[in-house]
């Protein structure tokens, strides 16, 4: 519908909205106060004429768009799903990742140097990553929304809302197995030849555990939350770990494998360039005058030159 409807309020000047800014307006509203508490199974929070205020378009142009509040949840959860598995990426975990990574470059020359500094990024990296998860809106409506599909089997909607979802984790599990390809390239790993060099079956077991753990917590607390032994890394021969970070330690043994054909000097050269204008990307305002700590960190894998490097 792309018909313009005129303002009910008689005391304000008649003006026009069309009905995609009415349908943008109370959708955003919507989204806010999901992002604010979190989706709910049921909807009994979300009250249209609240929703129609705070969004400040008319009523009856509302209702022409959505003739019943069924109709709007459906366009509603459609909109969360496509935004909320794009959300379940932790930015300051991939950036904690590479700064592990940064400040050990002295440690890459020696394979078993190399390995401890693996197991410190997984066992820091991976518990931050974890509580990260389960402290976050976005992940806790994405479990939300996969229970409100589980429990309307013959929602007429459960389609599209599927396809929403599966499209925007698609692109979460593509991101992170760009990083751990990366990730383990840099450290002198590959993927074991039956994996067909597709990192995404990697990326998908990490991402299960660790929002299987998240879910495991509400139930096992002192199991999940509690300290253990694990390999020694560069902090310790003896450090604490968290559960997820020893998940994460079996699946990489079952998935990688030391690459015999790994150019340290090379790989190295090339960290300390990426430090060098990571570094100096940080100490630098924006010309354009824009917060610098509005972006999200990037996984140091955008120059194509560098990271084809890697793999010469």
């Amino acid at each position: 519908m792309s018909e313009a409807f005129e303002e009910s309020d008689p005391h304000q000047r008649r003006s026009r909205i069309r009905a995609s800014e009415v349908r943008r307006r109370v959708l955003d509203v919507a989204l806010d106060r999901v992002e604010g508490i979190g989706l709910t199974i049921g909807f009994e929070h979300i009250v249209m004429d609240d929703l129609i205020r705070e969004a400040g378009v008319p009523r009856s142009s509302t209702y022409r768009l959505w003739d019943s509040k069924e109709a709007f949840i459906t366009d509603l959860l459609i909109e969360i799903a496509s935004e909320t598995s794009n959300k379940l990426a932790d930015g300051e975990t991939l950036e904690l990742s590479q700064r592990i990574l940064f400040e050990n470059l002295d440690r890459l020359s020696v394979q078993a140097d190399r390995e401890r500094v693996m197991f410190e990024v997984i066992r820091v990296a991976l518990e931050h990553n974890y509580r990260a998860v389960i402290a976050s809106v976005s992940w806790q409506s994405y479990v939300g929304l996969s229970a409100t599909l589980l429990s309307h089997l013959e929602w007429s909607a459960r389609e599209q809302i599927e396809k929403a979802l599966r499209d925007g984790s698609d692109e979460f599990i593509e991101r992170m197995a760009e990083f751990h390809g990366w990730f383990s390239t840099i450290l002198g790993y590959r993927l074991r030849a039956e994996w067909n060099g597709d990192y995404r079956p990697y990326a998908v077991v990490i991402s299960a555990v660790v929002e299987g753990l998240g879910l495991r917590h509400l139930g096992n607390p002192g199991i999940v939350d509690a300290s253990y032994r694990g390999p020694a890394t560069i902090a310790s021969d003896d450090p604490d770990w968290a559960l997820p970070a020893i998940a994460l330690v079996a699946i990489l043994q079952r998935f990688l494998e030391v690459d015999p054909d790994y150019d340290v000097e090379a790989t190295v050269a090339m960290l300390r360039e990426m430090k060098v204008a990571r570094d100096a990307a940080t100490s630098s305002p924006p010309s354009d005058g824009s917060d610098p700590d509005a972006a999200e960190p990037g996984l140091g894998i955008e120059d194509e030159s560098v990271a084809g490097r890697v793999d010469e």
